[in-house]
């Protein structure tokens, strides 16, 4: 048999991925419209408590992980958290965020864990100097866990690496991620793009972050990072029985919930007018390539030929 498992405990947990809205303060050439603009407004707040509330009534421990757009320019975010955490069947809070809050707001906001996305079109060095001043040794205060993922932009990639290499200096963790322009699944990234020694350099990068996904073929299994099953092209599960909207949920930023954020099944309702179904059974995959690292984790199996 053929099996993805998740090492983290997803078979026991929720694993939500919050679009939390489309505002976002970046304009990225690489990041489609249909997930970012400058002009969305943002989601009530009785909205989003409301949400939370509903999500409760699923049952089981939630980690919550909000995306967007960019999730810190809601003008209520830190009302939001501090709302969470008057609930223990919430027992992990992540943030997807582009670092341009200061380092002292991501040192005080109560999450356990930021993945900071470096898009190097922007101020990348500010966002460097902020990361290392929030995982300073001689700081006073223990920052949240901190995931630093690089958007390898093709036309950035001198940047690229003076950023990778003073994360092994300080020994702080990152991914290393191509940017994916083509829109659908039929290209997994435009490495075209790309100078072929910067590919061949990302591709010889292993994540320096531990392992979060077991895959097993009959009597043999390999750790790995979601991440580098992708940069591997081991993503590959079409026809697999996918436990997708049993240990995971993706809530878009109209409300309209999915079973993950490959959207594979029917759409599940949306929650933010009470239309939201909780799934009871997993899916066959038929998506030709798996290619979201929060999706990857998520329990898979397939019968052996």
């Amino acid at each position: 048999m053929y099996q993805i498992i998740g090492i983290h405990p997803h078979q026991h947990s929720i694993k939500i991925e919050w679009n939390l809205g489309k505002r976002c303060n970046y304009d990225c050439s690489y990041c489609p419209s249909s997930i970012h603009d400058n002009t969305s407004p943002h989601t009530d707040i009785n909205i989003l408590k409301s949400t939370v509330d509903k999500l409760l009534t699923i049952g089981k421990k939630l980690r919550i992980s909000f995306t967007g757009g960019e999730p810190t320019v809601h003008p209520q975010f830190e009302e939001l958290i501090q709302y969470m955490r008057n609930f223990d069947m919430i027992e992990f809070i992540s943030v997807t965020t582009n670092g341009t809050r200061t380092s002292q707001y991501y040192r005080t906001l109560p999450v356990d864990q930021y993945v900071f996305s470096v898009h190097f079109e922007h101020d990348w060095q500010k966002l460097l100097n902020s990361i290392l001043h929030l995982y300073s040794s001689d700081s006073k205060t223990v920052a949240p866990k901190g995931i630093i993922q690089l958007m390898a932009h093709q036309d950035k990639m001198i940047h690229v690496r003076k950023f990778a290499s003073t994360m092994d200096f300080y020994q702080l963790p990152y991914t290393i991620r191509r940017v994916r322009w083509t829109q659908g699944d039929h290209d997994l990234f435009d490495d075209m793009r790309y100078d072929q020694n910067d590919l061949d350099w990302i591709l010889s990068k292993n994540s320096t972050v531990k392992p979060n996904t077991k895959m097993v073929n009959d009597n043999t299994s390999t750790e790995y990072h979601s991440n580098d099953i992708i940069k591997l092209h081991l993503n590959q599960f079409k026809g697999y029985t996918c436990y997708v909207g049993l240990e995971s949920l993706m809530i878009d930023w109209d409300g309209t919930v999915h079973r993950a954020t490959c959207r594979v099944g029917k759409t599940l309702g949306n929650i933010y007018n009470d239309t939201f179904i909780i799934p009871t059974e997993p899916v066959i995959c038929d998506r030709n390539y798996c290619t979201c690292s929060s999706d990857i984790p998520i329990t898979k199996y397939k019968n052996s030929v």
